[in-house]
């Protein structure tokens, strides 16, 4: 039963990493609950043939809250009955069959009464969660249960245990409760707890052993166990809870004043969580806060004034608020909304090591708009991320630049997206590490027919090779080109030598030293598939062969 107190606990702490914050209504606030849901006990008494089934617990409680934290009463009452697992058909004593027993059951009754502190954690206006530890004394009575057969003038008494008869036990009980307030005073409450008495003394208990063998139950009543003094033991319990708060405003408690901001994109309607939100007063930032999973920050207990809201989602600035002081309504809250620019997009980005799942950090994105030619950079967070504005109908191209890694040019395009359905557009970025030796396929880099000099849009691709090994100046680079099989091999080798020799003079003419670079023409020597001469192949094949690549030098 303590893996439940592990449970509870780790549900508890998760939320607890986010900020506790006030809520408009936590202040010198009462609230009285009423519950009742199923309790799943567990008597640690050494009936061997009797358990417990699950039944009812009902409750009421009183809390005080002063802020996040509060101070609860609780009382219960919980009821189960035994459940009976000794055999009732196909008893014999020896070769004499006897009666069908008699089982008598009554149900345990258990009271217990606790006080102890409250945490609360604020989610929105209306939901909330609530942890609570209490300490106290219970009483537990009945469970008497008795198997009794006969045989001529002899009674048997099967499987009995004499119940419980036991006060001001002391018991431990923890709850993890969720509340949600459908009106300013009445809300729901639905949850669960594990509560345990300790050093619980039982009464008398006993059975008589049986054998069981082909469908008969042979009892041995010479044999009986019988233990006639007390055990003390414990008592653990399970349960789930529903059921009803009411919450009371203490009188003369202080005026409070809140404020909430939803962020939105302004086209979609799409919420943003994890927005970052902050309100200015005179220039200077006076509150802050970040929006939940339903895309709201609140701020609880602010003093009223005319505030700049403003908002940003992964560093992207949103279109700011303002509040006026005279908006501000005494024990209520306001409500403001920011949004997103509906004339822009939202790339949200992931690079990777090439093949895997891996992210990598600390990556610098380069990001150029082809429409405008203009370029800026980013960098990747922790976990590989970055993120940037895209204007409406616009292509970037976009790279990364780490240490001894090379990463491909990839394309993100806003062109012929419905803005007003769509907010984020998604892009993977794979960065390959350039282990001395391997070769990595430089993409986009495309000749025209029978030609060997460098086309514009090949200049970008080999601009990435360029600034790799100005950041890395101690690698060398093999350079080399790849024809298809069409053509003589002669050919394909003259041709591909002078593509690589025409790469290498770019490499140069941007300040490379020609001595950290071997440019080689393998022709259709290295072909990746079976598309050799004289062989049928598609024009998609043909072009998986004609590449160039780049591989560092091994020293």
């Amino acid at each position: 039963m303590r893996q439940y107190i592990l449970f509870l606990l780790l549900i508890f702490f998760q939320p607890c990493n986010s900020q506790f914050r006030n809520s408009l209504y936590d202040n010198n606030q009462i609230n009285i609950s009423i519950r009742g849901g199923l309790d799943f006990p567990s008597y640690d008494n050494q009936t061997k043939y009797i358990d417990y089934k699950p039944n009812l617990n009902l409750g009421i409680s009183a809390d005080y809250y002063f802020n996040w934290i509060g101070l609860g009463i609780d009382a219960d009452y919980l009821q189960n009955s035994p459940k009976n697992s000794y055999p009732t058909e196909n008893l014999y004593l020896g070769n004499i069959k006897i009666s069908d027993p008699t089982l008598t059951e009554n149900k345990i009754q258990r009271y217990f009464f606790g006080i102890g502190p409250n945490f609360r954690w604020v989610i929105t206006d209306d939901l909330g969660l609530t942890f609570k530890l209490k300490g106290g004394i219970s009483n537990i009575k009945g469970g008497e249960t008795s198997l009794i057969s006969t045989n001529g003038n002899n009674i048997y008494n099967l499987n009995f245990h004499k119940g419980y008869d036991e006060k001001n036990v002391f018991s431990g009980k923890g709850e993890l409760e969720f509340n949600w307030f459908f009106s300013e005073n009445i809300g729901l409450n639905v949850g669960g707890y594990y509560l345990q008495h300790f050093k619980t003394k039982d009464l008398a208990t006993g059975h008589i052993p049986f054998i069981t063998n082909d469908n008969r139950n042979t009892i041995s009543p010479a044999n009986a166990e019988t233990r006639t003094s007390a055990l003390e033991h414990e008592v653990h319990s399970v349960g789930f809870f529903a059921g009803l708060t009411f919450r009371i405003p203490a009188k003369g408690s202080d005026p409070n004043y809140g404020l909430s901001v939803i962020a939105r994109d302004q086209e979609t309607g799409e919420l943003l969580p994890d927005t970052f939100v902050e309100l200015y007063k005179n220039g200077k930032r006076a509150y802050f806060a970040r929006t939940n999973a339903q895309g709201v920050a609140f701020f609880k207990n602010i003093k009223p004034d005319n505030y700049e809201i403003k908002g940003s989602l992964y560093n992207i600035d949103l279109i700011s608020s303002k509040a006026d002081k005279t908006e501000f309504v005494k024990n209520s809250t306001i409500k403001k909304e920011i949004s997103t620019d509906k004339e822009t997009f939202l790339v949200k980005g992931q690079v990777n090591i090439c093949n895997s799942k891996n992210p990598l950090n600390g990556v610098t994105i380069v990001i150029k708009n082809n429409d405008t030619q203009i370029y800026h950079d980013i960098k990747t967070n922790i976990d590989g991320k970055f993120y940037f504005k895209a204007e409406k109908n616009s292509t970037y191209d976009i790279f990364g630049k780490k240490g001894n890694y090379f990463s491909q040019t990839e394309t993100v395009t806003s062109k012929k997206v419905d803005r007003t359905n769509t907010l984020f557009l998604n892009l993977q970025v794979c960065m390959e590490e350039t282990t001395c030796g391997k070769p990595i396929n430089l993409k986009n880099i495309h000749y025209d027919l029978d030609k060997f000099f460098i086309r514009e849009d090949a200049k970008a691709e080999l601009n990435k090779l360029v600034q790799f090994m100005k950041d890395n100046p101690k690698v060398n680079v093999e350079l080399s080109s790849h024809t298809d099989s069409r053509a003589s091999d002669d050919y394909n080798k003259t041709l591909s030598q002078n593509r690589a020799n025409a790469a290498v003079d770019y490499l140069v003419s941007k300040g490379i030293v020609k001595a950290r670079l071997k440019p080689i023409g393998y022709g259709e020597t290295k072909l990746l598939n079976k598309c050799s001469n004289n062989i049928d192949c598609t024009e998609a094949e043909h072009q998986a062969n004609r590449r160039t690549e780049m591989k560092v030098i091994c020293p």
